[in-house]
């Protein structure tokens, strides 16, 4: 728990500097003891001190006002507030909406007059000739009660107050309602002979509903309610409004005077049923078998819902483990990033100590990029929005480039670095995505490479012209038996044991294991422990007639005699990554204009028509960086326009090069890759 704890105390204080718009939640003010009106026409209750606690921990301005159900889901739907308090969670996610853990589980019940019964039970209930039952008219509610007793009548009303009140018909057998508001208008009502049944049903979560346009908001309600769940604070105001409605009691224990008085009866109805005559007895056997049916259909309803109760928690604490390595994964090399920087700022080095401070700066750098390049590959995975992007590819000049850019490193580490070509007989193309092969390739290499201290690494590879298969083996620290068939599963790998040891966010397999199954193609683990790990990889040739294939050939061609002579637009809204392009551009260029949105880039370019390139940022204010595009393609056909995006996603760069951009370079920007992209141009 104090690790649970730390890890969300931490989150608080990222967040709450992040926090600084003003937010609007709201509730229903006819919820109680959830959310209510007082007599003072003050909005309180359960809910509402949840979110003050959340409040007061952040300091932040939250505005928590009350209406009715209705109006406040159409004023979230209409973006005029951000949040929608005391909601349940849907059963599946909403596109529009997220929604925070939960806040509390409510439940319905059934309850009964103790001055009618000194004991009740579901058993009472199916047993009673004709019951009446009261209730909120609802069809599913009706249904599950008719699968107790089909023979139930059913009075139904509005409000709880005349929920409560039938309870004190003598021709009514119980009442049917949420548990806590119905006991809380007990007590409200002076009714303290109403018991509810033990036996709860329709469970759901409580929680907030959140708008996708404030996902701070979000973050900071789910990282709250797991502060003051740490806290105690929870505790303290469940227990001021919740706790004494939701007692259970001892109304279900048998005696040994009911005993006798069930064996009776049963050893009566056995007697009866020996004397009934055959048809009887074929009705009773019927009855029997639908009574047994619903029994059995009952059982894996419960037991569904423990599953799905299972895998909740089990999601949650992935999600901690997972947050928790994360937050490892991007604060270590931010402290190499902010401490080497603070040590320049501050202290006289040396030009060499200069050099290997930035050196550890960038490496920092690179390696929280690649923390957040998994976690989004992870995300899209997950959602279901990556798609692959078939083209023809070389698969040997893909393996062997790999090799190539790989055998430093395992030369460094004194690894003996294999590259063994099997039997390539392809006399067609061969489709796959080559970004997605790639990224698989790389991930297991990289693996491998990690986890081997001495030995070898061995990539591998055969083709033909239905699949290509490949290998990658190694001498390394292998997977424990007990781990291997969850090594591919996501967040799982932040947990064990051996990983800790080494840098890096955990999600490789997983990444990899979905972009193979992406591509229609398979993977294999055969791993030994301290001995060494096989991962052997199958990807189909995929038929060009199925394809989206991508257009190799640049839309426009232009040309300069040399670099010198370059007038440049640099379309960019955020100050650091435009003094950054002008600092990398200003040693060879006649002329730097900057423009801040699309927009000013279409009339920049108006105005400089001479302009020979086009640094165009893809997200801008007013018109973004395709719209800005299309727009200029319209009138100039010749100015060189390079796409630069955080977005690095295979859509993102196809998209740019469908509105009419010539290139595409992706954010961070490194200079060297920048000065080869500009020495490859060829104008006219």
């Amino acid at each position: 728990m104090n690790f649970r704890f730390l890890i969300c105390f931490l989150f608080l204080i990222i967040t709450v500097g992040k926090v600084n718009a003003q937010y609007t939640v709201m509730y229903s003010d006819n919820y109680p003891p959830y959310n209510f009106l007082n007599e003072k026409g003050e909005l309180i209750g359960f809910n509402i001190d949840i979110l003050n606690a959340i409040k007061k921990l952040y300091k932040t301005d939250i505005h928590i006002q009350g209406d009715e159900w209705n109006k406040i889901n159409e004023l979230l739907e209409n973006g005029k507030i951000q949040a929608i308090g005391g909601a349940h969670l849907p059963g599946v996610l909403e596109d529009e909406y997220t929604y925070s853990r939960s806040s509390i589980n409510t439940s319905h019940c059934f309850l009964y007059n103790t001055n009618h019964f000194s004991k009740f039970s579901l058993e009472t209930l199916r047993t009673t000739q004709t019951p009446v039952v009261v209730l909120w008219k609802n069809d599913v509610l009706v249904k599950y009660i008719q699968s107790i007793n089909p023979t139930t009548q059913f009075v139904y009303v509005k409000d709880y107050i005349d929920l409560i009140k039938a309870i004190d018909r003598t021709d009514v057998t119980c009442i049917f309602g949420q548990r806590i508001g119905s006991m809380y208008y007990a007590e409200k009502l002076g009714k303290e002979y109403v018991r509810p049944l033990n036996h709860r049903i329709l469970e759901r979560n409580m929680g907030f509903k959140v708008s996708k346009n404030a996902p701070e908001l979000a973050t900071m309600l789910n990282n709250g309610l797991e502060v003051i769940l740490a806290n105690g604070e929870y505790q303290r105001i469940y227990d001021k409004w919740i706790a004494k409605y939701d007692k259970d009691y001892n109304d279900d224990q048998i005696n040994f005077k009911y005993i006798l008085i069930l064996g009776a009866a049963i050893i009566f109805i056995i007697s009866l049923l020996l004397v009934i005559n055959r048809v009887l007895q074929t009705r009773v056997r019927e009855k029997t078998k639908d009574l047994r049916n619903q029994l059995e259909l009952n059982s894996e309803i419960m037991l569904e819902l423990e599953n799905q109760k299972n895998k909740a928690e089990e999601s949650d604490k992935m999600k901690s483990a997972f947050l928790a390595n994360m937050s490892h994964e991007i604060r270590t090399p931010m402290n190499g990033i902010l401490g080497f920087a603070d040590l320049l700022k501050t202290n006289d080095y040396s030009t060499e100590k200069q050099h290997q401070f930035l050196g550890i700066i960038q490496k920092s750098g690179n390696r929280m990029l690649e923390t957040i390049n998994n976690i989004i590959d992870v995300s899209k995975l997950e959602s279901g929005l990556e798609k692959p992007h078939f083209k023809e590819v070389d698969i040997q000049k893909i393996v062997n480039d790999l090799f190539n850019f790989f055998e430093s490193e395992a030369t460094s580490k004194g690894l003996k670095f294999i590259l063994t070509e099997g039997n390539v007989k392809l006399t067609q193309p061969f489709f796959t995505d080559e970004y997605k092969l790639n990224s698989i390739l790389t991930n297991l290499i990289k693996n491998a490479l990690k986890f081997t201290k001495e030995g070898f690494v061995e990539i591998s590879y055969s083709i033909n012209n239905e699949f290509a298969e490949f290998k990658v083996a190694d001498s390394g620290i292998g997977i424990p038996y007990d781990k291997q068939q969850f090594i591919f599963d996501q967040f799982v790998q932040a947990d064990y044991s051996h990983s800790s040891g080494f840098e890096g966010s955990g999600l490789g397999l997983s990444i990899s294991k979905g972009y193979v199954e992406l591509l229609n193609g398979t993977i294999k683990l055969n791993s030994e422990p301290n001995k060494g790990t096989a991962i052997y990889i199958e990807i189909p040739n995929t038929s060009t007639k199925n394809n989206v294939i991508e257009r190799s050939s640049e839309l426009i061609k232009t040309s300069v005699p040399h670099l010198k002579k370059y007038n440049f637009i640099i379309a960019e809204d955020d100050e650091t990554s435009y003094y950054f392009l002008e600092q990398v551009l200003k040693d060879f260029a006649l002329r730097i204009i900057r423009a801040k949105d699309g927009k000013e880039a279409i009339n920049k370019i108006k105005e400089y028509p001479d302009t020979t390139i086009i640094f165009m940022d893809i997200k801008m204010p007013i018109l973004n960086g395709f719209e800005a595009t299309e727009e200029i393609r319209k009138f100039n056909k010749n100015v060189y326009i390079i796409a630069q995006s955080a977005y690095i996603q295979e859509n993102m760069k196809l998209q740019a090069k469908e509105v009419g951009c010539n290139s595409f370079i992706a954010k961070p920007i490194e200079k060297q890759k920048l000065y080869e992209l500009l020495a490859s141009l060829k104008f006219d």
